[in-house]
């Protein structure tokens, strides 16, 4: 096999045009296509950064609100705890005035009642007295008479009571 000098320039230059060919159709649209998902690669990393970034910043804004919430509900909890003691002392109040009126209209009751029963005892002892006098003044009284007088006396004084 000779190789002729001839022969050797054609290769070359079937050489040379192939990696042309190859160069225009093959390595610069896989360059291009090689760039172009690289990029789409950063963006799609900055994207997934910023979703991070985002959801951290969503999470501390619900980690806030929740705790704001909780001490909201404490907030609530001790109000309502404050008002329902005060509620409590004062019906626990009201019930004491209102104890001490029924005692003390309870007491005007009895002290009323006794007045008017001392005035009934008071009359009857004043009527009765009136009828024993009314007797002694028409007998006259010798010691038996006396004694016997006094027998009636409480005897009618008995019955009237």
């Amino acid at each position: 096999m000779s190789f002729s000098v001839s022969d050797m320039i054609w290769a070359i230059i079937n050489f040379l045009i192939l990696l042309a060919i190859l160069n225009k159709f093959l390595y610069k649209p896989l360059l291009t296509t090689m760039d172009n998902r690289m990029e789409q690669i950063k963006k799609d990393l900055y994207s997934a950064e910023l979703a991070k970034k985002e959801a951290r910043e969503i999470r501390e804004e619900y980690t806030k609100q929740m705790e704001q919430a909780k001490a909201e509900a404490q907030q609530i909890i001790e109000k309502a705890t404050k008002i329902g003691e005060e509620t409590r002392e004062n019906l626990i109040n009201e019930a004491r005035e209102e104890t001490t009126k029924m005692t003390e209209k309870a007491r005007e009751m009895i002290r009323l009642e006794k007045e008017e029963a001392l005035n009934q005892l008071r009359d009857e002892v004043s009527t009765l007295v009136v009828m024993a006098a009314g007797k002694v003044i028409e007998k006259t009284i010798d010691q038996e008479a006396h004694e016997k007088l006094i027998r009636e006396f409480i005897e009618e004084a008995g019955d009237a009571s």
